[in-house]
């Protein structure tokens, strides 16, 4: 049981009903993609008949990022609901729980700012860690809003970090660092074409060319 055929099945199903949904393997993506990636997942539990949903928020302009966005926040059907594929009514159940709580919580989401104003279901820690906390996503955030003043100190104190490093972080920092280097300088044009580059490299990487829409950074509109 949970099955990569039964949790295709499941999300297709789900998608059938509305036209901004697109599967991609366990993820259910939300249309369209420009700044924010906004995603759904079914995985398996300790127990094959017991399935884990989770909902994830990410910027798509991450060079490292996956359709996990962030990470991976919980959530649950309701109580007493049917909750086992097993149990009869469990697709009812789950297509409500999508329909009526999460997906409206996602689409809720629609701009960079917006990421640091989720509702509706309890926000993790560590998706407040990871927006707030993480250098080198600060650095990529900020310098997409075009706040390089607030950007700056971060790339001062991480910016050789990556030299030293010997782990699957390094390629994170090191990049964090490119960018920071160009925000530094205060080259706004240079900035603004990386990040673009980023978010293309990301559809590309995750198959989500189809719904990619290529728009203006923050940072673009200021005069």
């Amino acid at each position: 049981m949970t099955t990569k055929r039964q949790i295709k099945k499941l999300l297709e199903e789900v998608a059938s009903s509305h036209d901004d949904l697109l599967v991609r393997g366990t993820f259910l993506i939300v249309a369209p993609l420009r700044h924010v990636l906004r995603s759904i997942s079914i995985d398996r539990s300790w127990d094959a008949d017991y399935p884990r949903f989770h909902w994830h928020i990410g910027h798509a302009f991450n060079p490292t990022g996956s359709l996990q966005g962030l990470c991976p926040d919980i959530f649950w059907v309701p109580k007493g609901a049917p909750r086992l594929w097993s149990d009869p009514g469990f697709t009812q159940t789950v297509v409500e729980t999508f329909n009526q709580r999460i997906l409206p919580m996602l689409r809720r989401v629609q701009t960079i700012e917006d990421m640091f104003h989720v509702e509706g279901e309890p926000r993790s820690d560590e998706y407040d860690g990871w927006l707030n906390h993480h250098e080198p996503y600060r650095i990529h955030i900020l310098a997409a809003l075009g706040r390089f003043e607030e950007a700056i100190p971060i790339y001062e104190r991480i910016k050789d970090w990556h030299l030293t490093m010997k782990n699957w972080w390094q390629p994170r920092f090191e990049r964090a660092s490119r960018l920071g280097a160009l925000v530094a300088a205060g080259d706004r044009s240079a900035v603004a074409t990386l990040l673009h580059q980023w978010e293309e490299e990301f559809a590309t990487r995750n198959d989500l060319l189809s719904i990619y829409e290529r728009t203006p950074f923050p940072l673009e509109l200021q005069p």
